[in-house]
């Protein structure tokens, strides 16, 4: 019995310590703290929409989304220099619903729109089609699909996680169908 109490208490100890050290780079913030501009950009952007949820953010926790290495490689780097100020954050990224869909977008302090990512419930014909004639035909499809809308960019990108066994990949398909990255994970 001691025996179990030393271990228990053991691993609160290290829970704790180890809580303490991790980094957050969302936090949810209130609507009133959003800069105008932030809000009536996105307002201008998804009229209609409705907000779910407001966040301060960062740009690493958007690249390091959905596991460590997810983003890297997928962004060219930044030509400009980033300055960070602690006393008001860089990016917010609000999560809304529109059109029946579940979506998320993030920008800059300044109202600049940096991206926008739409979970997917049934995949357009023509991307299910392209996976089906594709080297991933027999791969499972994971359950988490989204479409990527960013400036720039002419259409929207499909993302999703495809694995074969022991081998993982992340896969990019644009709305012609076709196969535009492939990154090992």
């Amino acid at each position: 019995m001691k025996k179990l109490i030393l271990i228990i208490t053991l691993v609160f100890i290290a829970v704790s310590f180890f809580g303490q050290n991790s980094k957050t780079y969302r936090k949810v913030v209130e609507p009133k703290d959003v800069p105008n501009k932030v809000r009536g950009d996105f307002t201008r952007q998804y009229p209609n929409s409705f907000v779910k949820m407001w966040y301060a953010t960062s740009i690493t926790y958007w690249y390091e989304d959905y596991g460590p290495t997810y983003y890297n490689g997928w962004y060219r780097q930044s030509q400009t220099v980033v300055v960070y100020r602690f006393d008001q954050p860089s990016y917010y990224e609000v999560e809304f619903f529109r059109n029946n869909e579940n979506s998320r977008a993030i920008f800059n302090r300044y109202g600049v729109w940096f991206e926008t990512r739409t979970k997917v419930v049934k995949l357009p014909q023509v991307i299910a089609d392209a996976l089906e004639n594709s080297e991933f035909s027999n791969w499972r499809l994971s359950d988490y699909k989204e479409r990527i809308e960013a400036p720039g960019m002419v259409n929207s990108v499909y993302r999703m996680h495809v694995s074969n066994g022991h081998l993982s990949q992340i896969i990019r398909i644009n709305e012609k169908g076709k196969i535009v990255q492939i990154k090992m994970e």
